[in-house]
């Protein structure tokens, strides 16, 4: 398993790599939810423990949240990634890297596991509560059902 906050500055400079721009934080916690639910579908594992919550705009890491407080994202994190944890998040940015935040914060509000964690909780309350790893893994199976 991954450290959270390796994940999300490899992430982070793949994207500059490709695109020549920084990631916004909204692109930032979309494309890491994404990447945990692409790692349930492919490899039955989480790629890294820390837990999302259901915030307005979608699921958020506060780790991540932490580092985008920051003058400089990501500057004092130190640590690689695994090559196989490379693929998948190179393949995570293929997939959705060149949609816009507000589209992918759309697409994670179609998620399950979101919608659990924001039940009872009015469209404009951020809210606080975790998202299931069990109902990441219901999402997982049902995006791997759709793709076949």
């Amino acid at each position: 398993m991954e450290d959270t906050l390796y994940v999300a500055k490899a992430l982070y400079d793949m994207y500059l790599e490709q695109t020549g721009v920084y990631m916004d934080e909204m692109k930032m916690h979309k494309l890491m939810y994404f990447s945990q639910r692409e790692s349930l579908m492919y490899n039955q594992e989480a790629l890294f423990v820390e837990d999302f919550y259901g915030w307005r705009y979608g699921p958020v890491l506060k780790s991540v949240r932490s580092e985008y407080m920051k003058s400089v994202p990501f500057h004092n994190v130190h640590g690689n990634v695994s090559t196989r944890t490379g693929m998948l998040l190179k393949s995570v940015l293929q997939r959705y890297g060149h949609e816009s935040s507000w589209k992918l914060s759309s697409l994670s509000h179609g998620e399950f596991s979101w919608k659990m964690a924001r039940k009872g909780l009015k469209a404009s309350e951020n809210g606080d509560v975790k998202l299931s790893l069990a109902a990441m893994e219901v999402d997982a199976a049902r995006e791997l059902a759709s793709r076949n």
